[in-house]
């Protein structure tokens, strides 16, 4: 391996270190002369508005368009103009010049990061007869200069000080390799020399010599060297003692290791046996997790299809009024018609008879009509959600068309109490997803709520605001029951917790909710709750569905 100088990256190392902080140091003045040459240029400029503003005012006054162009070609000559810009009171330019006057036909020169100026109002005092002075503003003049003119001052003001910086850190480098040469690298050239002439076995003639006879680190490292070799000659015998006792102890070692050998055998013999034997146990515990999560699956799919069959039996509950009524309808209708048909035949119809048959039929017929649209709105809002609740098909849907759909098919639930539905939503909603997973959404919290919120209230208020951003659906859901509490609240979404678990409650609504959102619709769920004031989630999902 190739040997590295000491001397050399000390070296190496302390004029790196020199130049970079010189670096820093001319950098840290360029950008400090930089700001304040474009400082000097912009009080420039601003000197130059105020001594013209006066006379260009009233060149512009008086439309003295040969003062206006003598004055703006004044300014365009001036080294450290590059545009001028003259405008009248209607905006409108009327003298345009300088070096970047080419720019404006790109309208380049307002956003040009490399340029910088101000612009100023022109106002021309007019006295009157009543001795009072009247200011018209006339115009507005611009003037701009560029980074290139103050880089170019800049570079005038420090390109001296930064060439005197590096003639001297030229000097400076060659005389401290010189000095690290003298004192140092020649010195420890000559002691490595020495060493590698040592023999052991004429160690009394193998002393070094003191470099330079001086006081210095190399000299006591000499010195040291010279007590080592000294105290090495004299334990030489020693050394050759402890040798043999080393021998000896090797050899018992070595007895003892064999010893210590066996033993560790026989014990990584026990612990693969005992590894083999977790092992086993691991593949039986994989085994029972799997079927725990089966068996969980099974009962998330038999909690979705009871929630389903209830919606059946409340649906059917709900078509058979409608149609018993319709039946009624239909049942008088066909006696009116019998009574009709018997006066007919015995030719006994009078006009009384026919307009109150008429009128009969009339309000049949409208009564048959409405309860049997009734039950057919009935009959598609629980079609639209059973057939989405156990379908995973991806389909458009209006939000809150939607929502309502599902209310519908829960007036079952809703309709043997007093609570009440508030649905917000003041734009129109459409997005692309699992209709089933929003079915299901909405109908655990909704039944969630009359289930475990209203125990103690017989007009509840459950209030439902729907928003949307460019990216995603927000639904803020919210009862005023009782609320849980909020050690309680930490395991809301825990499967199988339940504040009612010997009345019906399975634990799983709240479960099923929060895998719907996250994992289905890929969005958040945030539940809020105190004891007394209600039970809210938040649902944040994106309005555009990602297959996964």
């Amino acid at each position: 391996m190739q040997t590295v100088s000491i001397s050399k990256k000390l070296l190496t190392n302390v004029l790196s270190t020199f130049v970079i902080l010189t670096f820093f140091i001319a950098t840290a003045q360029i950008i400090f002369s930089y700001f304040s040459v474009r400082h000097h240029f912009e009080a420039e400029l601003l000197q130059l508005e105020v001594t013209i503003n006066a006379t260009l005012s009233q060149a512009i006054w008086e439309i003295n368009d040969d003062q206006i162009a003598a004055i703006g070609t004044g300014l365009s000559s001036m080294d450290m103009v590059q545009a001028v810009i003259i405008k009248n009171e209607n905006n409108s330019i009327i003298f345009q010049g300088g070096p970047l006057v080419h720019l404006l036909s790109q309208d380049l020169l307002a956003n040009n990061s490399k340029l910088f100026g101000i612009t100023s109002p022109l106002a021309f005092s007019l006295s009157n007869f009543s001795s009072a002075t009247k200011i018209n503003q006339v115009g507005y003049i611009s003037l701009y200069s560029s980074d290139n003119k103050v880089l170019a001052k800049v570079f005038l003001q420090t390109i001296i000080p930064i060439t005197g910086m590096l003639i001297g850190i030229a000097i400076l480098i060659y005389l401290i390799q010189a000095m690290f040469k003298k004192l140092l690298t020649n010195p420890l050239a000559r002691l490595t020399k020495d060493i590698a002439k040592i023999d052991l076995e004429k160690i009394s003639h193998s002393k070094l010599d003191i470099p330079n006879n001086q006081n210095d680190e190399l000299s006591l490292l000499a010195r040291a060297f010279n007590s080592m070799l000294t105290k090495l000659e004299e334990y030489k015998e020693d050394l050759i003692s402890a040798n043999q006792q080393l021998d000896l102890q090797n050899i018992s070692l070595e007895q003892e290791v064999t010893k210590k050998t066996a033993i560790l055998n026989e014990v990584i013999n026990k612990l693969a046996k005992q590894k083999n034997e977790l092992e086993r146990n691991d593949v039986k515990l994989r085994a029972s997790i799997f079927q725990l999560k089966e068996t969980q699956n099974q009962l998330v799919e038999s909690e979705k299809m009871a929630s389903l069959g209830s919606l059946v039996a409340g649906i059917s509950h709900e078509i058979n009024t409608p149609v018993g009524i319709g039946v009624t309808a239909a049942s008088y209708l066909s006696e009116c018609i019998g009574d009709l048909k018997k006066s007919v035949e015995q030719k006994s119809l009078t006009q009384s008879k026919m307009t109150k048959f008429l009128d009969n039929s009339q309000q049949s017929t409208t009564l048959l009509l409405n309860n049997l649209n009734k039950a057919s709105q009935l009959i598609q809002s629980f079609k639209d959600i059973a057939v989405d609740q156990t379908s995973e098909a991806i389909r458009d849907v209006d939000l809150h068309k939607y929502l309502n759909e599902v209310i519908t098919s829960l007036q079952p639930k809703l309709k043997r109490t007093t609570h009440r539905i508030v649905v917000n939503c003041t734009e129109h909603i459409m997005i692309r997803c699992r209709a089933g997973a929003l079915s299901q959404i909405f109908t655990n919290m909704i039944l969630n709520s009359i289930i475990h919120a209203f125990d103690d209230k017989s007009d509840g208020v459950i209030t439902i605001s729907l928003s949307q951003s460019t990216q995603f659906i927000m639904i803020d859901y919210c009862d005023n029951g009782s609320g849980i509490s909020p050690e309680n609240l930490s395991s809301l979404f825990e499967p199988f917790y339940t504040t009612k678990r010997g009345q019906g409650g399975s634990g799983l609504g709240t479960h099923i909710l929060y895998n719907i959102v996250t994992q289905s619709l890929h969005g958040t769920i945030v539940p809020h709750s105190a004891p007394g004031q209600g039970l809210g989630y938040k649902i944040k999902f994106p309005r555009f569905f990602i297959n996964s």
